[in-house]
């Protein structure tokens, strides 16, 4: 279990929260809750509607589209330091993709109201997502044209 100080430390160094105050951070960490996944353990499921904001802090955590379905494909491999389930902060909309645990891993969880409250005090958290969204945005346009290239 991580204590205050090394989750505010940990948090400085992810790219969304590092344009952050010491205590901005500790704020944020007070509403954080840290959750221990098992391997092949699912974090989210492609559908549902939940909006919690995840920072992988141990582990690698795979996004899939039609995850066990016929048509399943991995969309990226996170790594720590990397977050997931941004978009739900910004949209109220099921979750695009499903995330499950290559290895356990340890997530730091920030629930949908925290999240919306923590963009509205810092506005350029925003532009931080935008500019990760973009850059994913980017690379599975890249994918779609090396495979368009290779078929």
């Amino acid at each position: 279990m991580l204590s205050t100080t090394d989750k505010m430390l940990f948090l400085k160094r992810v790219a969304l929260f590092s344009g952050m105050t010491l205590e901005q951070l500790r704020v944020l960490t007070a509403h954080m809750e840290e959750q221990h996944f098992l391997p092949g353990e699912v974090i989210m499921s492609e559908g549902e509607f939940n909006q919690e904001l995840y920072v992988l802090v141990s582990g690698r955590v795979r996004i899939a589209k039609d995850y066990r379905g016929p048509h399943e494909h991995t969309l990226a491999i996170l790594t720590p330091g990397d977050f997931l389930g941004e978009m739900a902060g910004f949209e109220s909309a099921p979750r695009s993709a499903t995330a499950v645990t290559k290895e356990e891993a340890e997530l730091l969880v920030l629930s949908s109201e925290k999240f919306k409250q923590t963009i509205y005090q810092k506005p350029e958290m925003a532009f931080e997502i935008f500019r990760e969204l973009c850059a994913r945005l980017r690379r599975r346009e890249e994918q779609a044209v090396d495979a368009q290239s290779h078929s």
